[in-house]
């Protein structure tokens, strides 16, 4: 598997707070003739990211961690760059085949043994249960991905993989990936698969909570009305489209993934501007000439306004907006029918709705 897939599990791993600080003892062979000259760990502990390094003695290491709850840490060997070189990031240093390689994953549950070969390649043995629920993960990811176009869309692996380990703790960091953008449909069957013990915790709790807000604008409910100013300074209300199918749109300038979408969002919106339809944009910004240059660069045509309170404002935590780029699709009665559809399913679902 290459790095997509494990790199988004260790950039979204979560510290819930359920139990003891637990020790786990971490030791490391390298082959000989590897050039490594040290060893560094990282993990994450009460929403904390903890760093330690050693010196190779000897083709030998040992790390000895300490946390709220096992965690999903990263051991990378750091290699000295060649003369004149700078040093490649690790994990750019993957083969063709995608075998990382310098970097080891694993969960911090009792005993671990890492043994890199010369090639940097690393074998992990040892951990209880927790270690064995992340390589079922692991596993269950690259059977899927070899199926090709039968693979599960990765929402649904994931919703499996739950379902077949309720209690570990690597079903609530998984559940991370979803948790930006709690779509009720995708998230519900994660949340509600999840073992007694876990949705007791700190961070379920706080997801149910979302969960049970995002249910409130799913699809089939009603939106909420709000007014901002636009650009000029004039009100605009979202009831002022009653009568069209609108996109609510939330963005901000400094949001890249969003600038980088208004280029298809245009052609779109060129195609299916009429009296039925139109986009209505909430930019999150809190520096108003920040939004104008972006509004004149990308030359945006639609309606915009500006939330200028960010993630705090009162119509973000209205419609569950914690993180951006995000949209609703919403009918001429005011009621939502589709929630973040970019790209060609925007496009389908449009021409759908407007067949004479």
């Amino acid at each position: 598997m290459k790095r997509t897939m494990l790199t988004a599990v260790v950039c979204c791993i979560g510290a819930a707070a359920l139990q003891a600080q637990v020790s786990s003892i971490v030791k490391g062979k390298v082959a000989k003739g590897h050039p490594a000259k040290k060893a560094w760990i990282g993990y994450e502990d009460k929403n904390n990211y903890k760093t330690d390094t050693v010196d190779i003695k000897e083709g030998r290491f040992e790390f000895k961690v300490s946390s709220e709850r096992p965690a999903l840490a990263q051991v990378t060997l750091v290699v000295p760059p060649p003369p004149g070189e700078r040093r490649r990031r690790n994990q750019e240093e993957n083969d063709d085949a995608g075998v990382m390689r310098n970097m080891a994953l694993f969960y911090t549950d009792g005993a671990i043994q890492l043994a890199f070969d010369t090639t940097g390649v690393a074998i992990v043995t040892g951990g209880g249960k927790e270690e064995a629920a992340y390589k079922a993960f692991t596993a269950m990811g690259k059977e899927n991905a070899k199926k090709g176009e039968a693979a599960l869309p990765f929402e649904k692996m994931v919703t499996g993989f739950i379902q077949q380990y309720p209690d570990a703790y690597m079903s609530l960091d998984i559940m991370e990936m979803f948790a930006g953008v709690i779509q009720p449909t995708t998230f519900e069957p994660m949340y509600n698969a999840l073992s007694p013990r876990l949705q007791n915790s700190a961070k379920a709790k706080a997801w149910k909570q979302r969960l049970d807000q995002a249910k409130k604008l799913d699809i089939g409910q009603k939106s909420i009305d709000f007014t901002l100013n636009d650009v000029k300074g004039a009100p605009v209300s979202l009831s002022d489209f009653r009568g069209k199918y609108v996109l609510l749109d939330f963005w901000a300038s400094w949001c890249g993934p969003c600038r980088a979408g208004h280029p298809e969002l245009i052609v779109i919106y060129n195609k299916f501007r009429s009296e039925k339809f139109e986009i209505f944009a909430v930019s999150l910004d809190t520096n108003k000439d920040a939004w104008v240059k972006a509004i004149a660069e990308d030359k945006l045509p639609w309606r915009l306004v500006i939330d200028s309170k960010d993630a705090a404002s009162d119509v973000a935590k209205k419609y569950n907006i914690m993180q951006i780029p995000q949209n609703l699709l919403i009918g001429p009665d005011g009621v939502i029918v589709a929630r973040n559809l970019t790209g060609k399913n925007l496009e389908n679902k449009l021409a759908e709705l407007m067949k004479p």
